[in-house]
C-alpha cells in the first residue's frame, strides 16, 4: 500500500486523481453533476474555498473523503497504474532503449562521415561540426534515463505484487 501525502491542496489531489483514473475535466462534470467550469476552477485552484455541495460528489466519484480531497489527510493508494498501463509503458520504453542502443552504435559512424564530408567540400556545413558529439552524450543520457525508469517500473510492479 502506498500512502500519497506529497499534495497540498484541492487542486493538486484533483489533478493527481483525475490523471490516475483518466478522467477530463467535462467527464468529471458530466459524471458528477458538478458544472465543467466549476471543476475547472477547482483545478486551477480559482475557487480555494468551494462549497461542500460542489466538492462531496467529486470525492464520492473518487472514492475518498472530502479531507482528503482536500489535501488534509493522505490518500491510500493501491496500485497506481493498473497492470495493462504498466505493459504499455515497458514496451514502450523498450521500444525507445532498443532505438537508443542502435543510435548510440550508429552515430558515431555518422558523425565521422558527416566531418569527411564537409573536409571534402561535398557539403555546406548546416550543422556546426562541434556540436554533434553533443548528440552522442544526449543518447547516453537517454539511455541511462530509460534504464531508470524501467527499474521505477520494476519497483512499481513488485510493490502491487506484494
Amino acid at each position: 500500500m502506498f500512502i500519497m501525502n506529497l499534495v497540498k491542496n484541492l487542486s493538486d489531489v484533483l489533478s493527481f486523481l483525475m490523471s490516475k483514473n483518466r478522467i477530463n475535466s467535462a467527464e468529471l462534470a458530466r459524471k458528477t453533476g458538478v458544472a465543467q467550469p466549476v471543476v475547472s476552477r477547482l483545478m486551477t485552484g480559482v475557487t480555494t474555498n468551494p462549497q461542500i455541495l460542489t466538492i462531496k460528489p467529486i470525492a464520492d466519484f473518487f472514492g475518498v473523503n472530502l479531507e482528503q480531497l482536500l489535501g488534509i489527510k493522505p490518500i491510500e493508494i493501491q496500485n497506481c497504474f493498473d497492470d495493462n498501463f504498466l505493459s504499455e509503458i515497458r514496451d514502450k520504453i523498450n521500444s525507445i532503449t532498443t532505438v537508443i542502443i542502435a543510435l548510440s552504435g550508429i552515430l558515431p559512424v555518422l558523425i565521422e562521415s558527416y566531418n569527411k564530408a564537409i573536409l571534402s567540400n561535398l557539403i555546406k556545413e548546416e550543422v556546426p561540426a562541434e556540436i554533434l558529439p553533443l548528440f552522442i552524450l544526449n543518447i547516453k543520457i537517454l539511455l541511462k534515463t530509460t534504464e531508470q525508469i524501467q527499474k521505477l517500473l520494476q519497483n512499481t510492479n513488485n510493490k502491487s505484487l506484494d
